[in-house]
This record gives C-alpha cells, sequence and structure tokens, in this order.
C-alpha cells in the first residue's frame, strides 16, 4: 500500500512539473509574438497619459519568415519595398524640416534651411542616397507599415544624414516626420545604437 501511495505521489508530482513546463513554454511563445505600439489614453486622467503602451498579438506577421522582431516595438521587414526615387518632393520637404529644428545642432546648414521649397528640391536632385533601418506597427489598423529610412546628403564637405518615416498612402508613400539631422554615423553609433537592417545584412545576431 505504502508503496502504491508514493507512486502515485510521484505520478501526481511529474503532472505537475510537466503542466507546469507546458504552460511556461507557451507563456514564453505567447511572449515572443507580443508587440506594443504607442497610443494616446481617451482620458488625461490616465495613469500614463500621455503616452500608453497597447500590447497585442503579432503572430501573423511574426510567424513569417518575412519579419524579424527586433524588440517590443520594432521590426525588420526583409522584403522592405525600397524608396525608388529619391527625387521625391515629399522627401526633400521632410528633411527640410528637419534641417528647420536641427540649425542648434548644424549651424553650417543655415544657407540650405533659408532656400524655399522649389530650390532646396533642385539643389537636392541626385545628391540623396538611403538606407532601410527598420518597421513598426501603426497604432491604428497594427499592421507593419511604417518604416524608418535614413537619408544621407552632403553639403560643403560635410555628410549629413537624418532618420525619415515613411507610410502608405493612397497608392504611394508619404514621408511624414523627419528626425533631427547629425553627421553621418550618429544613429548606429549614438541615437539609438540599436539593431537595424544593416546590422541583420552584416549577419549580427538579433539580441532579443
Amino acid at each position: 500500500m505504502e508503496v502504491i501511495v508514493k507512486l502515485a505521489k510521484n505520478w501526481l508530482i511529474t503532472i505537475f512539473i510537466t503542466s507546469g513546463l507546458v504552460f511556461v513554454g507557451y507563456y514564453m511563445l505567447q511572449q515572443k509574438f507580443q508587440m506594443a505600439v504607442i497610443v494616446t489614453p481617451e482620458s488625461e486622467s490616465d495613469p500614463e497619459w500621455p503616452a500608453k503602451e497597447k500590447w497585442f498579438d503579432a503572430s501573423e506577421w511574426l510567424k513569417s519568415s518575412q519579419y524579424l522582431k527586433i524588440d517590443d516595438f520594432y521590426i525588420l521587414n526583409v522584403k522592405y519595398v525600397p524608396v525608388e526615387n529619391l527625387n521625391n518632393f515629399q522627401i526633400t520637404m521632410a528633411i527640410q524640416e528637419a534641417i528647420k529644428k536641427s540649425l542648434n545642432l548644424e549651424p553650417g546648414l543655415l544657407a540650405l534651411d533659408k532656400m524655399d521649397d522649389q530650390d532646396f528640391f533642385q539643389w537636392s536632385k541626385d545628391k540623396l542616397t538611403y538606407e532601410y533601418l527598420r518597421t513598426d506597427f501603426d497604432s491604428s489598423t497594427l499592421t507593419p507599415i511604417n518604416d524608418y529610412f535614413l537619408f544621407f546628403f552632403t553639403y560643403k564637405g560635410v555628410d549629413y544624414e537624418v532618420e525619415v518615416l515613411r507610410i502608405p498612402y493612397r497608392d504611394d508613400f508619404a514621408f511624414p516626420y523627419a528626425g533631427y539631422v547629425h553627421n553621418v554615423g550618429y544613429w548606429h553609433s549614438v541615437s539609438p545604437a540599436e539593431y537595424s537592417y544593416r546590422d541583420y545584412h552584416e549577419g549580427k545576431p538579433l539580441t532579443k
């Protein structure tokens, strides 16, 4: 009888451990596919006002070999759509806005800031290059459609870069936001020095 009791206890312990491992494994798998976007809470009384993390299941995309999770907010689209036309008025306007707000950092760009839209567009023709950085999810549709690029240009012998956001717009793309202009190399070394498509292309392992 005592042997039977011991066997029953061991059996229950085995079931408990196995169930626990299965639960942990399932939880970790679910976490692997969780992503987040930043949204504005409906009420200013919300303790997370004005920016709140909204979590969702991104397995629809992350189970595909096309997308690689970098962290909770960013992914890589290894089949991203290239920027086909760099002589694009929307791109140059975004860069102009970046230059305007960056003059305290890069006063050498003052003459470019003084150009009107058309003159800057003409000046920048065939002077821009770019690289794809990474992608995040649209906060409304929860789809991976927001692509970030670094655009590069040279002015008076100095190489500059600026991060620009691209989003789908009608049957094309729009470039609604640009960061600050810095000397080339800043994004990859200082801010934010995070994983990007360049790292993937060079064979560096993902940290997440």
